[in-house]
């Protein structure tokens, strides 16, 4: 028998008697995310409608007012290991690609936007540019 059948007879003995076994599953060893992952944002009413069949108009995106100052905020989620996602618009609709963890300094450049759920955004620059929930910052104390 040349090298090449005993390889693949040895192969398929090894394959039929790993399937004979009964592994445990291992999926719960898997390593934990760094951060949480982001959920969908829950359906509004309208959406829940719109699934039913009927048709919706979708709400405006929020238009960001420009300030004129920069300053500088704290995380402070109320938890003492709690994170905030930073968002490439404002909402909750849009994509989280960046936590910020409770008590990190942040710098605002002065730009707003108000959601229809009546949230605030605002926009950062520092440690990187996106927007955040203005609920979760915290003046930072001199």
């Amino acid at each position: 028998m040349n090298h090449r059948a005993t390889w693949w007879i040895w192969t398929l003995l090894l394959a039929l008697a790993m399937s004979a076994c009964n592994l445990p599953d291992l999926s719960r060893y898997a390593p934990a995310p760094v951060w949480t992952p982001v959920t969908e944002p829950t359906p509004t009413a309208s959406e829940a409608t719109a699934s039913a069949g009927a048709v919706v108009t979708p709400a405006p995106f929020p238009t960001p007012t420009v300030g004129s100052e920069t300053r500088q905020a704290v995380v402070c989620t109320g938890y003492g290991e709690g994170a905030l996602n930073v968002r490439t618009c404002p909402g909750v609709g849009c994509w989280a690609f960046f936590p910020l963890y409770e008590g990190q300094v942040v710098t605002l450049d002065g730009q707003t936007a108000h959601t229809q759920d009546g949230a605030t955004w605002v926009h950062l620059t520092q440690p990187v540019e996106g927007w955040v929930n203005a609920r979760y910052l915290c003046e930072v104390q001199p």
